[in-house]
């Protein structure tokens, strides 16, 4: 039998290549490991302000799946100011929005139970105001102060929905001696908190057992109201009223008095907008299948005129000097958008297709608009298919001048949010500072930062 004669480095070299491949793979893993992003998990209190890129309060065992960051981007972030927030992660019935001189104010009612909530821009806190308990509110208009509200309400006893006018007043509460006020460390955010019209009526640092500095009072407005709207100094309201099969319109202080009968119509199905002092927009509710009308009533003598129509489809939005109107309309499978001009009576196709509900005028700049935008295009029933949801979008941001013709993308909003976003409800504070909007999808609602967040 032949002797061995190998030298043993034979041996030791493919041990060497072993171990120098296991550390590689111990390198590997180890490196995969420590770049994942940690998932913060701490679980916030519903209405608190979310930026993007955390957890929202109801998916605190759920990563957000949308990206994958690093720490570095992530503590980079912290540092920037986000334009998107989130104010309420609960349904939310309606909000208003005005400004002060050194801040801009938001208010909303939560759905659910009717609380009064509200986020002031130059605080991170969110206020309760009032917890009353109104269920059902389903839309609110705001009055300029926000200090009143009118909305539609479902009771348990009554099918048809009534309309409410609620006002926040300041109530008288139990006052917790100056001795229990120096232990404690958890006064209410509730104490400051102010009627934007008035002084402040609660001394700040005051505490309150389980309540708030208000409470809602009101009234139901008249039976079988069909549509309303807000005057454009919130201090008058019309509404259409169901009178024996005939619409008749009313005009009325926002608290419901002062009540003046300015016009009768046997059209019932119609939405109201009062863009313009002397100018109450009435539109037929849209249908693919019916050609639909725009009309300006004159709110003083009831006189109409028509505006828009007939078009198959067709919504609106009127500018709020009443000079121009965003107008949808149905094509095949598909919708078309374009602005009106009302003096030269021409149309100028939009290069965006939304609906017009998806959009808003500006208060302060009158000619610019802003839309909530598909980002890709969804075939169906324009607009029947989206209002009965059978199709929902995922929206962009879009900003229009409808005197120039310009257009600029505001936000890709998918971005910056940890849900598909399908934008309803919009609308602006008086200096145009912020636009805010419903998530159609939940009826969450969020504002964007229109001065930090960049028009592209």
């Amino acid at each position: 039998m032949p002797q061995n004669n190998r030298s043993p480095i034979v041996y030791i070299v493919p041990i060497i290549i072993v171990l120098i491949l296991i550390g590689l793979a111990f390198y590997i893993i180890f490196n995969r490991k420590s770049s994942v992003t940690t998932t913060n998990t701490t679980n916030s209190q519903d209405g608190s302000f979310t930026p993007f890129g955390t957890i929202p309060p109801h998916s605190t065992t759920t990563a957000v799946t949308r990206t994958t960051v690093s720490t570095n981007t992530l503590s980079s972030y912290s540092n920037n100011k986000i334009s998107l927030r989130l104010l309420s992660n609960t349904p939310v019935g309606g909000y208003g929005a005005s400004t002060t001189a050194s801040t801009t104010i938001v208010r909303w009612v939560d759905r659910g139970r009717g609380n009064i909530y509200e986020a002031r821009y130059n605080d991170p806190n969110i206020i309760t105001i009032s917890n009353t308990l109104v269920p059902k509110i389903y839309n609110s208009t705001w009055n300029k102060n926000l200090t009143a509200f009118i909305g539609p309400t479902i009771q348990d006893t009554i099918s048809e929905p009534s309309t409410l006018y609620a006002e926040i007043r300041a109530r008288i509460v139990p006052i917790i001696s100056s001795s229990t006020k120096k232990t404690s460390s958890t006064t209410p955010q509730t104490s400051t908190s102010t009627a934007l019209a008035s002084s402040t009526i609660v001394a700040p640092g005051t505490s309150f057992i389980g309540q708030t500095p208000y409470e809602l009072k009101g009234k139901n407005l008249p039976a079988h109201i069909i549509t309303y709207a807000a005057s454009p100094k919130m201090d008058k309201i019309f509404f259409l009223v169901n009178e024996s099969g005939y619409g008749v319109g009313y005009t009325a202080s926002f608290d419901g008095k002062s009540v003046t009968k300015i016009f009768s119509t046997p059209i019932l199905q119609l939405n109201a907008e009062w863009p313009e002092e002397n100018t109450i927009a009435l539109t037929t509710k849209g249908s693919a299948l019916y050609g639909g009308f725009l009309y300006f009533v004159n709110p003083k003598t009831g006189a109409w005129k028509k505006i828009i129509g007939p078009i198959l489809g067709l919504s609106t939005k009127v500018s709020h000097d009443a000079k121009y109107v965003l107008a949808s309309s149905a094509e095949t499978n598909s919708v078309s958008t374009a602005i009106f001009n009302i003096s030269t009576q021409k149309y100028t196709t939009a290069l965006v297709k939304t609906i017009a509900d998806k959009c808003t005028w500006g208060n302060f700049n009158a000619a610019m608009v802003y839309c909530a935008v598909p980002s890709q295009s969804v075939p169906g029933l324009y607009p029947d298919d989206w209002y009965r949801g059978i199709i929902a979008f995922a929206d962009k941001l879009w900003q229009l001048n409808a005197s120039s013709g310009e257009i600029h993308l505001v936000s890709t909003i998918v971005d910056q949010s940890d849900r598909v976003i399908d934008a309803i409800n919009l609308g602006l504070d008086p200096k145009d500072e912020y636009l805010f909007f419903m998530n159609k999808n939940d009826l969450s609602l969020w504002s964007y930062d229109l001065v930090s967040g960049k028009v592209r």
